[in-house]
């Protein structure tokens, strides 16, 4: 697995760091002197190639899979269940950058968040984030929905979820359907590192499938393209193919549509996708160094 590392890679990845702290224009400008997220970018890289490898295993089926006759196909596609693995990992790294190793240590620094969540708590919110999807299926996040009507089902589907809690675990079961609900606040700090990881992760399974060549596409004559596809597509300039790259549309909508970068205090989300999009594709993207160049 461990492999030399490119310092092209590194002086690039620097590069950027310090210019999407410029545009952004967040609470983490302090990213152009001496953030961790620039001068430790060989740490940043390492803690990518471990992404990484656990990402790499929502491609992976189970041995049976095959065997039993449930399907041919080589490599898996993700589940919800990856989908949740993957953001459980992002959120522990991130509490671990935020807060230190120690961080849920009783007779440490931060037993909890400083907004007041325990390491169980938040990780049983992140393990439960995508269970309403059982009933209501996985909704495109193209902005094609209504969001009233996906936040009432979820919050319904929450509801009836936590009467499942032992009375032992009802306090645990409160805090995270609670946090779950945070995750489209900005103002809760531990929310938005949820929410941060789990639209961090999107991208980073589509950068997995891109480097595994299996790239997910869309085709620009699609009929059920939503407004913020087309404006994606847009912005990635045309493809004589007519096939875009999820991998390249979500990064867009994560940057400049919807700018969730914006709730990215620290920089420690953008850092991960910065970093695997080098490490996947070499370089970064044409349309966002023209934002560096206003």
């Amino acid at each position: 697995m461990k492999k030399e590392i490119d310092p092209k890679i590194l002086d690039e990845y620097r590069r950027i760091m310090k210019e999407e702290a410029r545009v952004t224009n967040t609470s983490y400008g302090y990213l152009l002197s001496d953030s961790i997220f620039v001068n430790s970018a060989i740490e940043i890289y390492n803690l990518v190639e471990q992404i990484n490898e656990v990402v790499k295993t929502s491609l992976l089926p189970r041995s049976y899979i095959k065997r039993y006759g449930l399907n041919d196909n080589e490599i898996a596609y993700e589940s919800i269940a990856a989908h949740t693995n993957l953001v459980m990992m992002l959120v522990d790294r991130a509490l671990s950058y935020y807060y230190g190793p120690n961080f849920g240590d009783p007779d440490g620094d931060f037993p909890r968040t400083i907004d007041g969540y325990s390491y169980r708590e938040i990780m049983e919110a992140a393990r439960i984030h995508d269970l309403p999807e059982n009933d209501i299926g996985d909704i495109p996040d193209n902005g094609a929905y209504d969001q009233d009507d996906k936040s009432a089902l979820e919050d319904e589907y929450m509801h009836n979820f936590y009467q499942t809690y032992s009375h032992q675990e009802r306090k645990l079961g409160n805090s995270a359907i609670r946090l779950f609900k945070e995750m489209d606040d900005p103002h809760s700090i531990t929310g938005r590192l949820l929410h941060l990881a789990d639209k961090t992760a999107a991208i980073i399974i589509t950068l997995c499938y891109d480097n595994a060549n299996t790239s997910p596409l869309i085709s620009i004559r699609d009929p059920e393209l939503s407004e913020r596809d087309l404006k994606e597509m847009e912005i990635c300039g045309p493809h004589e193919s007519g096939l875009y790259n999820a991998s390249e549309m979500w990064t867009i909508d994560h940057l400049k549509i919807r700018k969730h970068i914006k709730l990215d205090d620290d920089g420690f989300f953008t850092a991960i996708i910065v970093m695997y999009t080098l490490m996947v594709n070499g370089k970064w993207y044409s349309w966002r160094e023209k934002d560096y160049q206003n």
